[in-house]
C-alpha cells in the first residue's frame, strides 16, 4: 500500500516541476527573448561576411552597355549579405559567389538581346519549311 501512495506523488511532483518551468518560460520577458534573438542574428551575419570575406575573390567588371538593364550600380544580395557593384568597366575584386552570380545575370540579358536582335532582322526571318527558323 505504501507504495501506491509514493507513486502518484512523485508524479504530482514531476507535474509540479514541469508547471514550474512551463511557468517561468512563459513569464520571461518578451524583450529579453527578442533580444536573444537579435543578438544570434547578428552573430550569424558576421559569420556569413567572414564567410564571403575570407572566399576566394575574382576580378571581374561589366561594360557601361549593361546600364541600360541594370542600372550604374547593380545591387547583389546572396543571404542577406549585400554588396554594390559599379557597372562602369572597372575591373573589382569580389567573392566568387557574387561573380557568379554578375556572371548569370549579364548571361540572361544577353540571352535576351541576342533573340531580340534575331526577331528585329525581319529580312532574314522567314522559312521555306514550318520550324526551320531558330529564333533563340
Amino acid at each position: 500500500m505504501a507504495k501506491n501512495i509514493k507513486e502518484p506523488i512523485a508524479d504530482d511532483a514531476q507535474d509540479a516541476v514541469t508547471t514550474n518551468i512551463n511557468a517561468q518560460k512563459k513569464a520571461e520577458d518578451p524583450m529579453v527573448v527578442a533580444a536573444r534573438e537579435v543578438a544570434r542574428a547578428n552573430k550569424a551575419r558576421k559569420d556569413l561576411i567572414k564567410h564571403y570575406r575570407d572566399e576566394e575573390h575574382v576580378t571581374t567588371y561589366l561594360a557601361p552597355l549593361y546600364r541600360p538593364h541594370f542600372g550604374n550600380v547593380m545591387v547583389i544580395s546572396i543571404n542577406g549579405i549585400r554588396i554594390s557593384f559599379p557597372i562602369d568597366g572597372s575591373k573589382q575584386d569580389i567573392p566568387i559567389t557574387y561573380a557568379d552570380e554578375i556572371d548569370r545575370r549579364r548571361r540572361c540579358v544577353d540571352a535576351i538581346t541576342t533573340k531580340q536582335n534575331r526577331m528585329a532582322d525581319v529580312r532574314n526571318n522567314y522559312e521555306s519549311n514550318p520550324g526551320e527558323l531558330k529564333l533563340y
